[in-house]
């Protein structure tokens, strides 16, 4: 995400990138709520992120039951997987107003 807040209904892209310098299978991500709650979750198919390289995905702003979400302020948890292991890592907060 290049900025802090977003209007409702607006498509949010949202750009995974690998710091690292091992591949990285794009894994899980999901769109929380402040108070930690799922709102939208997908597990994409197996796509590997090159070491320096970047992928991006689109939020269109609903949830997983495909009904829009409300203002608010929420984050992006992406769960990539390197060498077996999945990590955890977390957007800066952002806004839909």
């Amino acid at each position: 995400m290049d900025r802090g807040s977003f209007s409702s209904g607006e498509p949010i892209y949202i750009t995974l990138i690998n710091l690292g310098n091992t591949p990285v299978n794009i894994g899980s991500w999901c769109v929380v709520d402040l108070n930690g709650r799922v709102v939208y979750s997908i597990e994409p198919p197996q796509i590997i992120i090159n070491p320096s390289s970047s992928f991006v995905v689109v939020w269109f702003q609903f949830d997983s039951d495909g009904k829009p979400v409300g203002r608010g302020r929420y984050r992006i948890v992406w769960r990539p997987v390197v060498d077996g292991n999945t990590l955890e890592c977390f957007s800066a907060v952002f806004e839909i107003s």
